[in-house]
Order: C-alpha cells, then sequence, then structure tokens
C-alpha cells in the first residue's frame, strides 16, 4: 500500500461519521465545487448513522469550505474541508494537535452532470425543497457509494441514504439528515482550526482513535 493509499485508507476511518456522509458528491457544473459545496452559507445540525451507530454534530457550511464538530469514541473533532483544494484537515483540541489529510477518491471524481437523468422525485427536507437523486459511482481507488442523496438548488446536502463499498472491507450503511437549518453569513474564524496547534502526523491520531473504540466498548 502505497503512503497516499494509506493516507485515503486512514481518513475513512478517522472522520467516518463526516466523510461517510459526504461521500456521494460531486463537480458542480456552473464552478469546480463538489454537491455539497453550497453556493449559500448556512450551520446546522448534522446526524449521521454509520452501520447503526449516530453521531449528531454541527455543521458551518460557506462556498467552497465546510466545517463539521463531532465525537468520536469520546474525542471531540473539528474537521474542516477544503473542497476546492481536495484536502482537509483534522483538529484535536483536547492533545492541541491537527493532521492533514487528502480527500479518498469517491469525494472527488463524481462529475454533477451524471445526476441528470437520475431524478427520483421531489421532496421537503428541513424546511427546504430538494430533489432525491440516485447515486451508484465507483471511484478510480475501486470504492463505491451507492444510494439516494437529496439535494436543494443552492447545492445543500440535505440528506443521504445509502451505503459505501470499499474493497476490502465490509459495506458501511450510511444515512445522513440535517436539521435546523439556519441560512445566513458564517464567521471566517470558523475555519481557521489550526491556529496555534502543532500538526500531528496521521498514524498518531490513528492509534488514539484505536485506543478510544477499544475503550468504549469494554
Amino acid at each position: 500500500m502505497t503512503g497516499q493509499e494509506r493516507a485515503n485508507s486512514v481518513s475513512y476511518r478517522w472522520v467516518l461519521p463526516v466523510l461517510a456522509a459526504v461521500a456521494f458528491i460531486a463537480p458542480a457544473q456552473a464552478r469546480a465545487a463538489i454537491v455539497g459545496d453550497t453556493a449559500v452559507p448556512y450551520s446546522a445540525t448534522r446526524i449521521v448513522t454509520v452501520d447503526g451507530k449516530e453521531y449528531r454534530g454541527k455543521v458551518f457550511a460557506v462556498p467552497g469550505k465546510q466545517r463539521h464538530d463531532v465525537d468520536i469514541n469520546g474525542l471531540a473533532l473539528s474537521l474542516v474541508l477544503d473542497i476546492a483544494g481536495g484536502a482537509g484537515v483534522v483538529a484535536v483540541p483536547a492533545l492541541h494537535s491537527y493532521v492533514d489529510f487528502p480527500l479518498p477518491p469517491l469525494l472527488a471524481e463524481l462529475d454533477r452532470r451524471r445526476l441528470e437523468g437520475h431524478a427520483a422525485g421531489e421532496e421537503r427536507i428541513a424546511g427546504l425543497p430538494a430533489v432525491k437523486y440516485r447515486i451508484e459511482y465507483t471511484a478510480s481507488d475501486g470504492s463505491r457509494g451507492i444510494g439516494f442523496i437529496w439535494l436543494t438548488r443552492d447545492n445543500i446536502l440535505l440528506r443521504i441514504d445509502g451505503r459505501i463499498e470499499r474493497p476490502g472491507h465490509r459495506p458501511m450503511t450510511v444515512t445522513m439528515r440535517l436539521d435546523d437549518l439556519r441560512l445566513g453569513p458564517q464567521d471566517d474564524e470558523l475555519f481557521d482550526i489550526t491556529n496555534g496547534l502543532k500538526e500531528l502526523p496521521y498514524q498518531a491520531l490513528e492509534m488514539l482513535l484505536n485506543l478510544r473504540l477499544k475503550a468504549h466498548r469494554h
């Protein structure tokens, strides 16, 4: 396994409650942006379920960037996605540290034009009208996203219901929904989460999260 492949694999495990629920995404037609790269700023509560385990947190979004705050195995994390740059950063306040990671291919390859002809109706989600789309896409690393997504005309990703398949791993069932969604400007400082923190190797964070997971199982 190459360093890039290992980093991609690790990033799935670190921030699964975040990445799993934005894994059915696509560059928009009008500009180089993924589905879920909102055209309007907002904040919301975000509820993600991965294989039956629920993770509840906050999301703050502006065009080009997203911040997700979530607790994973008892460890509070803040994660910022630099959508245009194809990368992300996880801040671990308890350790005064942060980790950079690449977005996995499933998060970066599906062109939104592929959604044309796959609309499965319209619904109202979190108080906003949305189009439901069927997704079935295999990325260059063999990972595959299958299911449905609900999008507003401003590319707000309101809901996901599907699964993620990766070679050598069992499929993951994933759902996501936004609640208490509020449109409006977001403070720029929300997306600067590394100030005053030290960079941590991704192997160290992987080890810490694995230890937390074992502790929670006992």
